[in-house]
């Protein structure tokens, strides 16, 4: 693990070793860090990752969906990982782009998505913004960015919020100790499974977020997205992504998520027909490392039932 005496990481810090293969994508005029497992023939599914996490949060499902048959993609979202990190851009429109960007960078042409947290919400997204693309959505402790609902209480609960205002949404850069802070608070305090944070990946999320200009790009997207539901850019948004559902869309929410309000459910604006919810007992925020066995299972029987038009079936 490369660090400076300041404790700034280099980017090769998300370049964990492991059964993938590591790759940069060129797509939106930037450089995007993916890693693949399973046959470069196989349907396609994107992984996405949430905030403050990188690609390595899917991990388990990075391996196990590659094993089953899928190219399966894990990728650094922009801002994150290994992934560039410009100024701007740091919108769930935006991020939505550049999913599907570097899934047809790789030659997709139909594509299974798959979010946790932010990455749920680029996953929701996708379905207004670019549905000729999706054979599915999946989405994991996220809910549905065009809810009516107040965003605020949408995306976190009030016990969350007042955890961690000054930590996500001060308007100056954060100190390297205040990102240690933020980083172990959230992974910590939002999860609800004992020790799947072990001391050997929490300082690897902790060295991933000291990479130079991650944290403050992490905070500017969960601005963005908590901004108030009564503004004109988030009425515009909203209401641009209260359109049913074209494909089937799997949502999966573990029921002692601390962050979202598992009550507020997608499928008033998504329709019941294509809508699957699936509630996993005891689990927090982070199902697909808390309970990564289960998440993996349910994936696996929702993507055989997907149909990625000319791509092979496993």
């Amino acid at each position: 693990m490369k660090s400076s005496a300041a404790g700034i990481s280099d980017f090769s810090v998300a370049l964990v070793d492991g059964p993938w293969e590591h790759r940069m994508v060129a797509a939106s005029a930037l450089r995007f860090h993916v890693a693949l497992t399973g046959p470069s023939d196989g349907p396609m599914v994107l992984l996405l990752h949430g905030v403050p996490q990188f690609w390595w949060a899917m991990r388990h499902q990075l391996i196990a969906l590659g094993q089953a048959g899928y190219r399966a993609v894990a990728m650094d979202m922009r801002g994150c990982g290994a992934s560039d990190k410009p100024p701007e851009g740091y919108t769930l429109p935006v991020l939505a782009r550049d999913v599907a960007g570097v899934a047809r960078a790789l030659g997709a042409t139909k594509v299974a998505v798959v979010g946790h947290g932010v990455g749920g919400m680029v996953s929701w997204t996708m379905l207004s913004q670019d549905p000729k693309l999706l054979a599915g959505v999946a989405a994991i402790s996220a809910i549905h960015p065009g809810s009516r609902l107040p965003a605020r209480k949408l995306m976190v609960s009030p016990r969350a919020l007042a955890e961690t205002a000054l930590l996500w949404l001060v308007p100056i850069p954060l100190q390297r100790a205040r990102r240690r802070q933020m980083v172990k608070k959230v992974l910590g305090s939002w999860s609800q499974v004992p020790d799947w944070l072990t001391p050997e990946a929490w300082e690897l999320y902790r060295a991933v977020m000291d990479i130079p200009n991650a944290s403050e790009k992490s905070v500017k997207l969960l601005r963005w997205i908590l901004r108030p539901s009564w503004s004109r850019a988030r009425r515009r948004f909203a209401a641009g992504n209260r359109l049913p559902a074209q494909v089937p869309v799997l949502h999966i929410q573990g029921d002692k998520d601390r962050l979202v309000d598992a009550s507020a459910v997608a499928e008033p604006i998504l329709g019941g027909d294509r809508y699957q919810l699936v509630s996993l007992g005891g689990v927090g925020h982070f199902p697909p490392e808390e309970a990564p066995d289960q998440v993996n299972q349910i994936l696996k029987d929702w993507l055989a039932n997907l149909d990625f038009a000319d791509s092979p079936a496993p």
